[in-house]
């Protein structure tokens, strides 16, 4: 059975997204490791947080969990154009928490998705950017829901059923 991961950055509309695509990602026979970053409560991350406290032990677990799984399902509302905080905090520390940089996401199969109170378009973008650069394969695909553009679950079911035929590759 393939496990993919759904990485939540909220605590509102975006983490009932997150919900949504795990529910769907059981009735395809997916399972799924469902992690909301915002509950995590990491410090934020600078040098000389690491250098004082070092590595936190939940950013080690985070990165213990994320580098089992093999496909992603990153839930994130767009903030100012780009990711939340949280989300790029949780991304710094876990590359701090791996060997390499990169072991996180590395040839990882990643899909996007959002729910936005404004367009969502640049928001995903960043986080495109952001997990191509930390090595992940990112699905052309995306979801993009608003309050007035509910979910597709048929785009949603593609996304779930697309990453469990690719990590199972």
């Amino acid at each position: 059975m393939p496990k993919i991961g759904i990485l939540v950055a909220s605590s509102n509309n975006n983490q009932k997204l997150g919900l949504k695509l795990q529910e769907l990602a059981l009735k395809e026979n997916c399972e799924v490791e469902l992690i909301n970053l915002v509950d995590l409560r990491l410090p934020l991350y600078s040098t000389i947080e690491e250098q004082e406290n070092g590595i936190p032990e939940t950013a080690l677990d985070l990165a213990s969990k994320i580098l089992e799984l093999k496909a992603f399902i990153i839930v994130a509302p767009e903030y100012n154009g780009v990711m939340p905080p949280v989300l790029n905090n949780a991304m710094a520390w876990t590359s701090r928490a791996t060997k390499d940089w990169r072991d996180a996401f590395n040839e990882k199969i990643v899909g996007l998705a959002t729910h936005s109170g404004g367009g969502g378009a640049k928001g995903l973008q960043a986080m495109r950017i952001q997990f191509q650069h930390l090595g992940a394969n990112i699905l052309a695909r995306e979801i993009l829901t608003t309050y007035e553009k509910p979910l597709n679950e048929e785009t949603a079911i593609a996304m779930i059923n697309t990453l469990a035929k690719l990590s199972e590759a």
